[in-house]
């Protein structure tokens, strides 16, 4: 905290706007863009975990997302080829058979500069045990987007949107990060790299609350909820194998939705929060 608070001679004004454009000038400075982002230096030493790297965890990713670092980078593909791509490839492992070489070199540069177009951010993932149960419902796209707390998955101008589920195993994480400081972290505010505010649909474990260092996310379903352990490790890039499934979020989270849930979770957690006494009481 002390380092986002001297970060650009910050002031602390009681000013949500300069909070929230505090919050974003840093976490971009410190957090994304660096070769070994913040998250893993000395700085945040305290929230760093150090597990046996022996078991899978998800990560969902919106089509539209990873098209748009890949356009950046030089890539042609509209979406709708990309996720088409995408559909044929998961056909051919299901079938047993070997994508066409034509569509498999296409995929693979086309998945190649969606990676150099991301940043250097920590990963929030899942392990996939938590959310095993969930793939196998009919609406798993919806259901684990709200498990999850991905409230910016949402519909567009009324139409789905179209999601990519990662998996892979975290010795490929452990692996990539051998020599440097940290490679997994238990999820702080600080690690959100926001675009104009902080997330909503994120809210920090108190250490209290969660001995093992994982973290908890913000379950959005308006029934039913429950909370799924979430952490951060180091930034990788996806291979072909790593996408499972392609599925469609065909609902909408409101904000009201989010503010419930964010009550919700506040509640369970606000014993084990130390400051919980210090929050200024929302009009």
């Amino acid at each position: 905290m002390d380092d986002f608070l001297l970060f650009n001679g910050f002031a602390a004004p009681f000013s949500a706007s300069a909070w929230f454009k505090q919050h974003v000038d840093y976490t971009k400075d410190r957090v994304a863009l660096p070769a070994i982002s913040g998250t893993f230096t000395a700085i945040n030493q305290d929230n760093w975990q150090g597990w046996s790297p022996d078991w899978d965890v998800v990560r969902v990713e919106t089509l539209y997302g990873l098209n748009d670092r890949a356009l950046k980078k030089g890539s042609t593909i509209p979406e709708a080829k990309a996720g088409s791509l995408i559909s044929a490839l998961l056909a051919a492992r299901a079938a047993g058979t070997n994508l066409d070489p034509l569509k498999q070199a296409e995929l693979e540069k086309w998945l190649q500069l969606a990676n150099r177009g991301s940043d250097r951010r920590p990963a929030f993932v899942a392990p996939f045990a938590e959310v095993e149960e969930i793939l196998k419902q009919p609406d798993w796209a919806n259901r684990l987007r709200d498990a999850l707390g991905l409230g910016h998955i949402r519909l567009w101008a009324g139409n789905p949107m179209t999601v990519v589920l990662m998996q892979y195993n975290l010795i490929r994480v452990h692996d990539a990060h051998i020599g440097k400081p940290a490679w997994a972290a238990s999820p702080t505010v600080l690690d959100d790299v926001p675009g104009q505010m902080p997330n909503p649909c994120f809210f920090p474990a108190p250490k209290a609350a969660s001995k093992d260092g994982y973290g908890f996310t913000v379950d959005l379903a308006s029934t039913g909820a429950t909370w799924r352990k979430e952490f951060l490790h180091g930034h990788i890039a996806y291979t072909l194998g790593d996408i499972r499934r392609l599925g469609e979020v065909t609902t909408d989270v409101p904000p009201t939705r989010i503010a419930d849930a964010r009550k919700d979770h506040c509640e369970l957690l606000k014993d084990d929060l130390v400051h919980f006494a210090d929050l200024p009481v929302k009009p």
